[in-house]
């Protein structure tokens, strides 16, 4: 019985190393008796966005065999050759890739030697790439709605935009010079507004903004199309050298040597204007603006010294003419609108806050329709005095235009 195991223990051992020594080197003929050398791959490598293509970057192998670089996309479909000039590992070497569709994609980069070996492959993943469909969603910078232009003392116009986006780079403004030639300048992002010296007045400004997908992006994205900025105005104070009273018949005369034309004397803060007699309401008084203007507002001034009270002007209508009857009847003019002034605190006559008096020494300020033809001649009817009195009075009156 030990001499049949012994046999058997014998026969296994053997089968076992000629198994061993058959197996040990077949490995061999899948490298056809060839050591496997693999090339020194890249590092820290990354990308760009951009327009319907990306920037891969990478720093380079420091293997001074590498003569090129392989990259490949579309699960290897899709390559591209980059030839090897560094080997210095904190050089960037930089890869457009063109041609793309708006898409995810992955690439895989592979050095490659002299000899044709090759490195590890590394994977560049999740590479967005951008095109009309990001384009579309992009909306213009918005415009400052409470006051999206002024004209300055110097005659420049200074645009106001909201605060800009996050990801929005510059906005476009395109807009006619005084020589009628088409011009643009450039909002920077972190700028709210923006002056232009020679603007053509009357002529339409449009803006377009331009954004970053993501940070690095190695191209701007601009809105689909250009906005339209809001209709500029240029306003002016009007003549007042030109002022005149009309002084028809039915108007109502001044008194205490308060005459109409105090109120365009450029006076204010004073005891001075115009005061009429105590004859009921309403009463009402014409100027003579000198030429035919295109009325946006006017400015009221007051009697200081009797704010919001007594003879001060409450609620009124504005008419205007090119051909006033010269009997003082209202048949030759046309009603502009119907205005109430405005007392900020709205307490009682005789209260007045520092914001109500700030308020009236401003001038209040009454703007009229924007339709408005262009017209010569003003007639206020006063329906109302803050006092409830018979009689008006007021300080300074300015008319401005548009041009």
């Amino acid at each position: 019985m030990k001499t049949i195991f012994n046999i058997t223990f014998i026969c296994f051992v053997s089968v076992i190393f000629i198994g061993c020594k058959k197996y040990d080197d077949d490995y061999k003929a899948f490298l056809e008796n060839k050591e496997i050398k693999y090339s020194g791959k890249i590092a820290n490598a990354g990308y760009n966005t951009g327009n319907l293509r990306a920037q891969l970057v990478w720093n380079p192998s420091p293997d001074p065999s590498i003569t090129k670089y392989m990259v490949t996309w579309n699960n290897g479909a899709s390559k591209l050759e980059v030839p090897a000039t560094t080997h210095n590992p904190s050089d960037v070497v930089k890869v457009i890739i063109p041609n793309l569709d708006e898409y995810v994609y992955s690439f895989s980069v592979l050095s490659y030697d002299s000899d044709g070996n090759k490195s590890i492959a590394t994977e560049i993943n999740n590479v967005r790439v951008y095109g009309a469909t990001y384009i579309a969603t992009l909306l213009n910078r918005g415009v400052n709605s409470t006051e999206p232009y002024v004209f300055q003392a110097d005659g420049t116009l200074k645009l106001n935009f909201n605060k800009r986006d996050t990801m929005n780079v510059s906005t476009t403004i395109r807009y006619t010079n005084i020589l009628g030639a088409i011009e643009e300048r450039q909002l920077p992002a972190n700028d709210n507004a923006i002056v232009i010296p020679n603007y053509k007045a009357g002529t339409a400004i449009q803006y377009r903004s331009s954004y970053y997908p993501e940070a690095g992006s190695i191209d701007t994205f601009s809105a689909a199309q250009f906005s339209d900025f809001p209709t500029i105005i240029k306003v002016t104070e009007c003549d007042k050298s030109l002022f005149r009273n009309l002084n028809l018949p039915t108007d109502s005369p001044s008194e205490y040597g308060w005459v109409l034309p105090n109120v365009w004397d450029n006076i204010k803060g004073q005891d001075q204007g115009f005061h009429t007699g105590g004859s009921g309401m309403p009463q009402w008084f014409s100027i003579d603006l000198g030429v035919q203007v295109q009325l946006d507002n006017f400015r009221l001034w007051q009697r200081e010294n009797a704010l919001y009270s007594v003879g001060n002007i409450k609620t009124f209508e504005v008419w205007a003419s090119n051909n006033p009857n010269p009997n003082g009847t209202w048949d030759s003019w046309t009603k502009l609108q119907t205005f109430t002034s405005f007392k900020p605190s709205g307490l009682p006559k005789g209260q007045n806050t520092d914001q109500d008096r700030a308020f009236a020494q401003a001038g209040e300020k009454f703007v009229f329709p924007a339709s408005i033809p262009k017209y010569r001649y003003v007639r206020f009817k006063v329906l109302e005095t803050w006092g409830g009195e018979g009689y008006l009075h007021f300080s300074e009156l300015s008319f401005y235009q548009r041009n």
